[in-house]
């Protein structure tokens, strides 16, 4: 009796505890996912402002140079924006930000702010395409330094929480 109390509260304080590591490592894939996200931006701002690339075919060479987490998703836009489905650019965006972003650690409102994000760029012309893109990068870098700035103590509190979580519900047990 007393084997199996001491085998369960060890299997809660491990459990609590990797889920505690569980959610700061998600923040922290968030942050580096964050930076590849404005990293690939700032290459289709490049690619649209100095070689004048039109924005499907920018899409598509960020999709062919890129090997990161948003591969897929600039893919699918890539692809299905040369199907020539009827689709408009909005719409296409929003689809492939709905289906592709799965394996990111992108929370809802990251996904939301990059759909918004998609439906002002689609339509426009070159300079409001270049006003959207800078708008959006200096929202990303907000967010990033908001996020920088309470990451490390965040990361800290889950992992912490985890474990303490974990003693307190096996003390309460015994």
């Amino acid at each position: 009796m007393l084997v199996t109390k001491v085998v369960g509260c060890i299997l809660i304080i491990l459990s609590s505890s990797l889920m505690g590591f569980y959610y700061g490592n998600e923040l922290k894939n968030r942050v580096n996912d964050l930076k590849e996200l404005k990293k690939l931006i700032i290459l289709l701002r490049g690619d649209i402002r100095f070689s004048n690339t039109p924005l499907p075919e920018a899409i598509s060479g960020i999709a062919r140079r890129h090997d990161g987490s948003f591969k897929g998703f600039f893919t699918g836009v890539s692809e299905k924006l040369s199907e020539y489905s009827g689709n408009t650019f909005s719409q296409v965006w929003k689809e492939a930000v709905e289906n592709q972003l799965h394996s990111t650690s992108l929370n809802k409102k990251d996904k939301s702010s990059l759909i918004q994000f998609g439906e002002n760029l689609g339509y426009l012309d070159k300079e409001m395409q270049m006003n959207t893109i800078e708008l959006f990068i200096n929202q990303m870098e907000d967010e990033l330094q908001d996020l920088s700035e309470t990451t490390k103590e965040k990361v800290y509190l889950y992992k912490s929480l985890g474990i303490m979580g974990g003693i307190f519900i096996s003390i309460i047990m015994i």
